[in-house]
């Protein structure tokens, strides 16, 4: 299995693209920027199979529109909680930076803690964990050796929680969590920055 990431234009927020060269099918998390992504999947002769979504702020959801109208077959994964925010401008931010911006697709599928999600065969999968305090709706994927944090975990980096969903305590919590529960090899794919090893990581709480 392969990563690559993406850094777009809001924000510098991560995209992530992950494939196995000898499958068609790629999956995305968090995207943003949907040309750059359009180019590679040309190039590379791939289709996007699905959606994974570690949380419902503008910055990590603005290209799900445009990978859903050119496949419209595709799965959007998210938490429970993120549904408000998905179809809600206000909550997800969009309508403060005047680029007002709802999911068009009604059909999410909801995973919660300790959920899998079959992505490639010989058994891939992303685990699902709960990992509030940025928002409530926060959730981290598990694949393989990596571990995608949107903006649960960032290297080097204060956790923002002033917003009103946020909570500084549970993102404590949940980095924690991360920390005491994956081996130091772990590789940390965060929502912003840099990937690293947890082992090597730099946190600022």
């Amino acid at each position: 299995m392969l990563v690559i990431k993406f850094t777009n234009s809001i924000f510098s927020s991560n995209t992530y693209l992950i494939y196995r060269e000898e499958e068609k099918d790629v999956w995305l998390i968090d995207p943003g920027d949907s040309s750059q992504i359009f180019k590679w999947l040309k190039i590379n002769d791939k289709i996007i199979k699905g959606i994974l979504l570690t949380h419902y702020h503008i910055d990590h959801i603005y290209g799900v529109n445009d990978f859903y109208e050119e496949y419209p077959g595709l799965k959007i994964y998210a938490s429970e909680q993120s549904l408000v925010g998905l179809f809600s401008e206000k909550l997800n931010g969009s309508y403060y930076m005047e680029m007002p911006y709802v999911l068009t697709c009604k059909k999410i599928q909801i995973v919660d803690a300790n959920s899998e999600i079959n992505l490639f065969e010989n058994n891939i999968k992303a685990l699902v964990l709960y990992t509030p305090g940025h928002n409530n709706d926060c959730i981290s994927f598990e694949i393989g050796k990596y571990l995608f944090t949107g903006d649960a975990l960032i290297p080097g980096v204060k956790i923002h929680t002033k917003s009103k969903l946020g909570d500084k305590l549970l993102a404590l919590e949940s980095i924690d969590r991360i920390v005491n529960q994956y081996a130091r090899d772990t590789i940390i794919c965060p929502g912003h920055g840099y990937i690293c090893l947890l082992g090597d990581l730099v946190i600022d709480k």
